[in-house]
């Protein structure tokens, strides 16, 4: 096992707990808060462990065996969440373990549930954590690592580590060394951040909060530094700045690094974009089109009505948002969006789009739109073969035909899908929660959205599920976030199985 990596990975967690400390202390001055110390003493313990799993993994002569890596990139979300919430519980901002290590696991796994009922009257430190442990989860704890810290693995390992973290099908290498890809997709992700703090600023948004909400919006995380997230500020502006950076962030990001070089027909011939664009389009006129029809169905009330935008600009505008929001996986609620008052019609289409979710190496959650397109294509060759039983179909996407094992492999990822969705409907069922409650709650966890609606829909509150029921959705978060086959390989007795003894 590759016990230095741990160490490098709560390296990376200490600094990031002291930029957040030095924030802390900047708003003590200026504010009087006083909870620094909380992230002082997290960051000294965490730096602690980092240093003590550092040393034993540089004297260890066991290296890192191609199965460890699964094992590594699970353990190493869990471990960031673990010492990710002592910041919560030594400042009072949650007075629990299970709430706290909740909304960790929520933040890293940019799901975006949150238990917190008083956003507002959390102290700067609190809320900047929070968007920080989401913009380090966007792209990967692990693939940070390798992008900065190209030592920690070697050779055709990185390769691995990046694998088992990226979403999506397969790893496109964007540079002839995986430190390369790695970096390059943190740059561009940077580049993002930067860009969306500045256009932020220009509207009604402080410095702080445009530096907390580009991070969790290029992130696709969701998380804000208001209750009302950003309905607070009651600006068109401000959603239309979001509803772009939204729309960047869950396409995949080697796309624009291919776009800078000047390979436009890249872009044109990658089907999984064109098919993601052409959805947001048809969902936006999807919804508007709800809007007109939900006055005529008698079971909308009229202060449901009251919900609904007045005109045609405000219904495009309120349903791009909408869609935007939902099919990229970010959850970010605007000016009165709280999609629940208007009607179960709204519902369905809205957990449809959170299953699916954006594209494959992008900051996205949920199923994946690449995945999609392969399943449809591959019921549709099954359906010519019953018609044209001599005939030869293959499955192409952008005009490649994918092989067999990578076909069968996002089946197996349906399949698996599907096994969960019932394991967790069950096992949520036994806590208390309703049927549709926690079919919703797994959907929107899974995904890593973490809004949906009843119980854990925009009026309501996740720290009024049981216990039981946060721990398994906690759970799905992580095998989410990892999308399933990682995180079950480390049930395999295999995969903690070291075969090489070879000094790493």
């Amino acid at each position: 096992m590759k016990i230095r990596l741990f160490g490098v990975l709560l390296f990376i967690e200490t600094a990031a707990l002291l930029l957040t400390a030095a924030v802390a202390w900047y708003y003590h001055i200026h504010c009087g808060e006083d909870d620094y110390t909380a992230f002082l003493m997290s960051a000294a313990m965490t730096g602690a462990v980092g240093l003590v799993l550092y040393l034993i993994g540089y004297f260890q002569k066991t290296g890192m065996d191609g199965d460890d890596t699964f094992v590594i990139v699970s353990l190493a979300w869990i471990i960031f969440s673990l010492f990710g919430m002592m910041p919560f519980l030594l400042s009072g901002a949650i007075d629990n373990v299970t709430d706290a290590f909740f909304e960790t696991i929520s933040g890293f796994t940019t799901t975006g549930s949150t238990i917190l009922k008083n956003v507002d009257e959390q102290t700067h430190g609190v809320l900047f954590w929070r968007s920080i442990m989401q913009w380090l989860g966007g792209l990967g704890i692990v693939v940070f690592t390798l992008a900065f810290i190209p030592s920690v693995a070697k050779g055709s390992r990185k390769s691995s580590l990046f694998a088992a973290e990226a979403p999506g099908v397969t790893v496109e290498k964007l540079s002839p060394t995986m430190h390369g890809t790695a970096r390059i997709l943190w740059f561009i992700y940077i580049f993002f951040t930067v860009s969306c703090t500045v256009l932020y600023c220009l509207g009604p948004m402080s410095l702080f909060d445009a530096v907390c909400h580009s991070m969790t919006t290029i992130s696709t995380g969701g998380y804000s530094t208001h209750q009302d997230a950003l309905g607070f500020y009651q600006s068109n502006y401000i959603e239309n700045v979001a509803m772009v950076f939204m729309i960047m962030s869950s396409i995949n990001f080697a796309l624009f690094f291919f776009l800078v070089r000047g390979r436009f027909d890249l872009l044109r011939s990658n089907e999984e974009v064109r098919v993601y664009l052409i959805s947001l389009v048809v969902m936006t006129a999807v919804f508007m089109g709800l809007f007109y029809v939900a006055p005529y169905n008698q079971s909308i009330t009229a202060e449901q009505l009251a919900c609904y935008p007045q005109g045609a600009r405000d219904t495009f505008h309120v349903s791009s948002f909408h869609v935007a929001s939902m099919l990229s996986n970010t959850g970010f609620v605007g000016q009165n969006y709280n999609y629940d008052l208007w009607g179960l019609l709204f519902v369905v289409p809205t957990l449809l789009m959170q299953i699916v979710g954006g594209c494959a190496g992008s900051a996205s959650g949920g199923f994946k739109m690449v995945r999609v397109i392969v399943i449809f294509k591959f019921i549709r060759n099954a359906l010519r073969e019953l018609i044209h039983p001599t005939g030869m179909y293959s499955v192409k996407l952008s005009g490649q035909t994918l092989d067999e094992l990578t076909v069968k492999r996002i089946c197996n990822f349906l399949s698996l899908f599907m096994i969960l969705f019932v394991v967790n409907i069950l096992a949520l069922t036994f806590t208390g929660m309703s049927l549709e409650d926690a079919s919703i709650a797994f959907i929107t966890c899974f995904s890593n959205l973490g809004m949906g609606s009843g119980a854990t829909g925009p009026g309501s509150s996740l720290a009024d599920l049981p216990t039981a029921a946060k721990w398994i959705l906690c759970t799905d978060m992580l095998i989410g976030r990892l999308e399933i086959i990682t995180v079950l390989l480390i049930f395999f007795k295999s995969s903690w199985v070291t075969t090489k003894t070879v000094r790493s």
